[in-house]
């Protein structure tokens, strides 16, 4: 059995991951998956103060916490960035490090940074009160047309704006020796197409799978498939 760790994307929770943990779970495995401060449930905190380094030491603190070993860490989209901070402080309680369409970033790279000026200009006209930014449409996340749709949607929260602008902390990611990156190949962003680039250069093991950008809601046992195959590989190694 393994244990995986699913962090969530921007605006969302640890709600995001429920299917794929039932998937997880009738094959044997565990799946938690933590709410990020200010995040899903714990919206009501939300508070100008959040940021990256708190995300990081969510992550930290719940695998402390949990006392965890030999977990596998997954992270998605956005949180690729929040992963990479904390695995300087959880690696000796990983077995290894899943991406699912997440961004890989070098030290001191910020979300805005890595996805260029045209993201910029849409997470400014997104800004409210100077902190916050609004949720994206249904498209970037994947889910348009999707049958759960309106109720992903329904679940989002305004997120802080220095989630998006505040610096990787630290030196370059210490990535885990056993690591891997699934490509949602059905996701035609470029700026995730180029991050799946910079994880084949980094070493990752690449798979690919016939997704949109948000599998734990559209493909949600596909994905628990993957996870575990891969789970697989990562025990064996």
């Amino acid at each position: 059995m393994a244990t995986f760790v699913c962090i969530h994307g921007a605006f969302q929770g640890g709600w995001v991951w429920r299917e794929v943990a039932k998937a997880l779970a009738a094959l044997g495995h565990e799946a938690l998956a933590p709410t990020l401060s200010g995040c899903g449930h714990l919206a009501h905190a939300q508070g100008p103060g959040l940021g990256l380094a708190t995300y990081v030491l969510d992550v930290e603190q719940f695998f402390e916490l949990e006392d965890l070993e030999e977990a596998i860490l997954v992270g998605h989209s956005y949180s690729g960035i929040v992963c990479a901070g904390a695995l300087a402080g959880i690696a000796p309680r990983l077995a290894g490090l899943i991406y699912v369409d997440a961004l890989l970033p070098k030290a001191g790279d910020s979300f805005t940074g890595m996805a260029g000026e045209p993201f910029r200009a849409m997470l400014d006209a997104r800004v409210r009160d100077g902190w916050q930014v609004l949720p994206w449409d249904a498209p970037l996340f994947g889910v348009a047309g999707d049958a759960r749709e309106s109720w992903f949607l329904s679940r989002l929260f305004p997120f802080p704006l220095a989630g998006f602008t505040d610096p990787t902390p630290g030196e370059a990611p210490a990535w885990p020796a056993k690591r891997h990156y699934v490509r949602c190949v059905a996701n035609p962003n470029p700026m995730l197409a180029a991050n799946a680039a910079r994880a084949e250069a980094a070493g990752f093991a690449m798979q690919a799978m016939d997704a949109g950008h948000c599998p734990q809601i559209t493909a949600p046992v596909e994905l628990a498939r993957v996870l575990a195959a891969i789970a697989e590989t990562i025990v064996a190694a």
